[in-house]
């Protein structure tokens, strides 16, 4: 990528290097936004001079050494960061690798090295960008889907998971805590028999859709919904030696037809009891009463009162029984 019309800002605190960087880099097509000699003076003048790439000498006077004001630069302001050092001991280089720059150039510097340097830093950035720009238009996409959308490991663990799934599972935005998507959901076909689409689709690698399927959260909240469950292979397998693949779930709520009601086609009634057996998001068969589990199924509210039937045989049961003898023994 060529570095012609592009900005760059020196940080360097030998004069003349910095006079030297400037004509060299202006004979490169670049345009020098700022010269400042200390990572202080650097952090205040990013934000006004709005470099592409900021060139950054480690050894700064100062109290900020250049790996340090390279770090705030980046987080801060997204700018690549390449390095200029005379010193490349040990310590030195281990810093500068875990401060992930875009580049590394030692003392002295020549043409080509500086130009190739700044070339795939350059190009680094603009790729970055890019990636940044879709993640950004793809997460925004996906907050507004209805369909809740989770991003699962290979062992079954939420990585993502967007705002409709968020509603549904209860799981708070920022939550740092990993989870198994089998701690928040179960899914079970209409005859009450337990599901397991992300299993499925681990085990055949394939992708795996299941049609009206009841899935329930953990607080016992139950959706008539249809399964995706999509394969995303990491890596090629002969370029990584790994078979490992992680896996997109989505659920699309169902429409009910007003005789589904939002329940089973079959319910099971204890014969002792007479309460609903139902299974848990554990798989465990649990009973709940009738009234519980209409007003969570079908948000129905119930009101109280004596059937005629039941008025009758209560006020036969409190009526006074008659003397043997009847009136006239009286």
């Amino acid at each position: 990528m060529s570095s012609n019309n592009r900005r760059v800002m020196i940080v360097e605190d030998e004069i003349l290097i910095a006079e030297a960087l400037r004509l060299r880099l202006e004979k490169m097509g670049c345009e020098v936004v700022g010269t400042v000699p200390s990572g202080e003076e650097a952090l205040n003048l990013v934000a006004n001079a709005a470099p592409d790439l900021v060139l950054m000498d480690i050894r700064l006077a100062g109290p900020m050494d250049g790996i340090t004001a390279g770090e705030h630069i980046h987080s801060r302001f997204g700018l690549p960061v390449v390095y200029l050092t005379a010193n490349s001991d040990p310590e030195t280089i281990e810093r500068v690798i875990s401060s992930q720059p875009y580049g590394y150039i030692s003392k002295p510097i020549n043409d080509a090295t500086l130009r190739s340097t700044l070339s795939i830093a350059f190009q680094k950035s603009e790729l970055e960008r890019t990636y940044r720009r879709r993640e950004r238009h793809y997460l925004s996409t996906l907050a507004k889907l209805e369909s809740a959308v989770f991003v699962l490991d290979a062992a079954g663990r939420v990585c993502f998971l967007n705002p409709a799934a968020m509603t549904l599972t209860g799981v708070e935005a920022g939550n740092p805590d990993t989870f198994s998507i089998d701690e928040v959901l179960a899914f079970a076909n209409e005859a009450g028999e337990r599901l397991d689409p992300v299993g499925q689709c681990l085990t055949l690698r394939q992708e795996v859709t299941l049609d009206h399927v009841w899935c329930q959260t953990r607080a016992g909240k139950r959706v008539h919904v249809q399964v995706d469950v999509i394969p995303i292979p990491e890596e090629p397998a002969a370029e990584s030696g790994s078979d490992k693949l992680d896996v997109v779930l989505l659920l699309h709520a169902l429409p009910l037809t007003s005789l589904q009601t939002g329940l089973p086609e079959f319910i099971r009634v204890c014969a002792y009891c007479r309460d609903i057996m139902e299974r848990d998001a554990s798989g465990q068969t649990v009973t709940v009463r009738f009234e519980t589990y209409f007003r969570r199924m079908c948000n129905y509210q119930f009101t109280h009162g004596i059937c005629p039937n039941c008025r009758s045989a209560f006020f036969k049961s409190k009526k006074p029984a008659s003397s043997p003898g009847g009136a006239d023994e009286a």
